[in-house]
């Protein structure tokens, strides 16, 4: 961010929305490629709208040498308010924030149970923003240097400790499953047995080998409708011989409506709840306004879907020899919207599970940045989550966001098909964030509202 800084030095508000802007087509155009694999048009005006918060945030950007302890409050918050804009506006797409770029240091992401992703992308606008003013020389920047290496230890300090005193209450050994199904032949007919083949023989493999309390298929794993009678015959058949309960990523239908569903089938075959999926994908899983952009169909190259958004945020509860358990399922990118993990956990969920299908991508990096998702939810809310992804990152995440297994052939993890079996380790104690949500986030943008006309002023 250091040389977006300087760029913007002596540039009055046009100027700054103008190279905000083109920075952001930069970063945008360069961490989402992989979208043009289903469309050209589609990703380059996601790339053209994304790119609209940075511009907004140099917009906002206003430093002035004589004060920069105010500018030092005033300019990450307002990247937290740009983010926050971008997680929630026209339905929302939180994807790549800037915190997520430490989904890996385990020590410096756990005050997120705390400020939630948006308190690292604060905190990494901080270091930026410091080390910009050093090179600049400004008054002042030795005890802005300090300052900011205090608050980086405290977090390291904090994040150790956070680790350490992790004591799980309870633990379930679970198998999630990665069919590695094409996306080209998934809704073939001629597929549909090789497909359920497919997943059958894997899961079988799973319960004789780590005799597992529950099994976890992807996203939309059944080759047509949970109530096609051959598929529930399948699946309640497997769930009974093999006396396993399964989560199975499914399509529901009621009358003319189709839901993106999981499916809790017990361990005698019997359907025990279902969840529909609530954040639906735009334009990928409806058109939003369609009797107006019906239109837009016909500039994507890849099927777009008529779903109906679920409304009921489920809680599955089952029980094995071990006890009673309760989870939720976060379906596709549901996963990367944290109120709604939040709002799961609320609800008494022990762990979450993601199913998802990120075979769309290819050998890419999005599968990975889908990931850092994950684990982010992981430690907001100290709870286990779990990914079956049909093909993508399939993993255990444990509390503190540490990625404990993974689906895995020599060196690929995604592109191949396969199993992994590990222990979920749950707590059933509620983080600051699970209780208050986005309270940070909602701080900066109250600071930057407040500070802004005043900065305007002194600069």
């Amino acid at each position: 961010m250091i040389p977006l800084f300087f760029s913007l030095e002596n540039n009055n508000a046009k100027q700054r929305f103008f190279k905000g802007y083109l920075f952001g087509i930069v970063f945008f155009a360069g961490t989402l490629y992989w979208l043009f694999n289903i469309s050209i048009p589609g990703n380059i005006g996601l790339v053209l709208l994304l790119s609209l918060a940075p511009a907004i945030f140099c917009y906002l950007y206003l430093y002035d040498k004589r004060y920069p302890l105010y500018a030092v409050v005033y300019v990450p918050s307002a990247w937290v308010l740009t983010e926050y804009l971008r997680a929630h506006l026209f339905t929302g797409f939180p994807w790549v924030l800037l915190g997520y770029s430490q989904s890996f240091n385990l020590p410096l992401i756990q005050f997120a149970d705390i400020t939630g992703a948006y308190g690292l992308s604060f905190l990494i606008i901080l270091v930026n923003f410091g080390l910009y003013l050093a090179l600049r020389k400004a008054p002042r920047r030795f005890y802005i240097l300090f300052f900011i290496s205090v608050l980086i230890a405290a977090s390291l300090i904090y994040g150790e400790r956070a680790i350490r005193r992790f004591n799980p209450a309870r633990t379930l050994k679970i198998s999630v499953i990665q069919g590695n199904i094409p996306q080209k032949i998934k809704w073939d007919p001629k597929y549909r047995d090789f497909i359920m083949d497919q997943y059958q023989r894997i899961t079988k493999s799973a319960i004789a080998e780590e005799r597992p309390d529950l099994v976890i298929w992807p996203e939309t794993s059944l080759p047509g409708y949970i109530e096609e009678e051959g598929l529930r015959t399948a699946i309640s058949g497997l769930a009974r011989s093999e006396k396993i309960h399964l989560l199975i990523g499914a399509l529901h239908g009621e009358g003319l409506n189709a839901f993106n569903s999981a499916c809790l089938i017990s361990d005698k075959g019997e359907v025990m709840e279902r969840y529909d999926k609530i954040h639906l994908v735009p334009l990928g899983e409806f058109v939003p306004f369609e009797d107006r952009l019906s239109w837009i169909r016909s500039c994507v190259n890849k099927p777009m879907g008529d779903f109906i958004r679920g409304r009921n945020y489920t809680v599955f509860k089952f029980k094995t020899g071990a006890g009673s358990y309760s989870f939720s399922c976060l379906i596709c990118y549901e996963d990367i919207f944290p109120e709604l993990s939040r709002r799961f956990v609320e609800r008494g969920a022990r762990f979450l599970v993601n199913v998802t299908n990120d075979a769309w991508f290819g050998k890419t990096s999005a599968p990975y940045q889908h990931l850092q998702g994950s684990i982010f939810r992981a430690v907001e809310n100290h709870v286990p989550v779990l990914r079956a992804a049909n093909t993508g990152v399939s993993c255990i995440i444990d509390p503190n966001g540490k990625v404990t297994a993974i689906v895995k052939k020599g060196e690929d993890e995604i592109c191949v098909d396969g199993y992994v079996t590990g222990v979920a380790s749950m707590t059933f104690v509620k983080t600051f964030y699970t209780r208050f949500g986005d309270l940070f986030a909602w701080i900066c943008i109250i600071l930057v509202l407040l500070m802004y006309k005043s900065t305007r002023k002194i600069s």
